[in-house]
């Protein structure tokens, strides 16, 4: 039988706010959304990417047209070019996360997938987190949980806790800018939760798409219905800015400023209000 594997950009060491203690975090590739402040643009397209970073450049390759530089990534010796995207096989993962088994120990920390939208490869996420259970790692995933499942009872089990976000709240609106629909996550959540599994709520403050207090006050009023208690809340960040450079791709926000804990107090003290234990940036 063929190896189940997937497209995965990066396996990230070290993570301190993506599900608790000391995390790695997997990013699986392909998503079906267009948030327009992805900060992981490379995880968007499903197919390995070439990304480009002009000021690492030598031009050790030039072309007399002026042509891009026909230098393979493998090949380029300073990194300026990079293949976002491999093909993983759930023990060839494993081998690799599992090096870190005593931090996830000392710290209470484990193995978080994300994306992209991991649930996209449902198939490889359940092997895989399957797979780092029997190794006694705790498992989380950051997900939209607004894609169809295909086996919710097999997914809790295997997951330990779901970090589901939660941005624009009127449907119109979110199904318009980002392609979400509320009401598939919703029903999700009450799936994960009727079969036992843990919700984390994580709500991004993203200036002009989710700040506005009518968005945050309907968000946390369903958080609350769905019967979830915790909430993440995630200030607006430029970390991704210099992705979308390197993969010449447009880039809306640019010049929106960064949203800074005191900017988002007002938000933390609306959830807080409504009985909600709620951290900023998560943990």
């Amino acid at each position: 039988m063929k190896p189940i594997a997937a497209t995965i950009t990066n396996v990230q060491r070290f993570s301190l706010h993506d599900g608790g203690g000391i995390r790695t975090v997997v990013f699986l590739k392909g998503c079906p959304f267009r948030c327009p402040w992805c900060c992981n643009p490379e995880n968007l397209s499903s197919e390995p990417e070439v990304s480009f970073k002009e000021r690492l450049c030598i031009r050790c390759s030039p072309r007399p047209d002026g042509g891009p530089c026909q230098t393979r990534p493998e090949d380029c010796p300073t990194g300026a070019k990079e293949l976002l995207g491999r093909s993983r096989t759930v023990d060839d993962l494993l081998a690799e996360v599992v090096r870190d088994r005593s931090f996830y120990e000392e710290s209470d920390g484990g193995v978080t997938v994300s994306g992209g939208e991991c649930l996209l490869r449902q198939d490889f996420l359940c092997a895989f987190l399957e797979a780092c259970h029997e190794e006694g790692i705790s498992t989380a995933v950051e997900t939209t949980l607004a894609v169809p499942l295909a086996d919710a009872g097999r997914l809790v089990a295997a997951c330990d806790a779901f970090l589901v976000d939660f941005k624009i709240a009127d449907r119109a609106r979110s199904l318009e800018v980002t392609g979400i629909d509320p009401e598939v996550r919703d029903a999700n959540v009450r799936s994960v939760l009727g079969a036992g599994g843990r919700v984390v709520a994580r709500m991004p403050i993203i200036p002009g798409f989710t700040d506005d207090a009518a968005c945050v006050d309907s968000n946390v009023s369903r958080i609350r219905e769905l019967g979830v208690t915790r909430v993440d809340v995630l200030p607006f960040h430029q970390l991704g800015q210099g992705k979308y450079d390197s993969l010449g791709r447009a880039y809306g926000l640019r010049d929106v400023s960064q949203l800074s804990e005191r900017d988002v107090a007002d938000v933390v003290a609306r959830c807080r209000a409504a009985g909600l234990r709620t951290v900023v940036h998560g943990e």
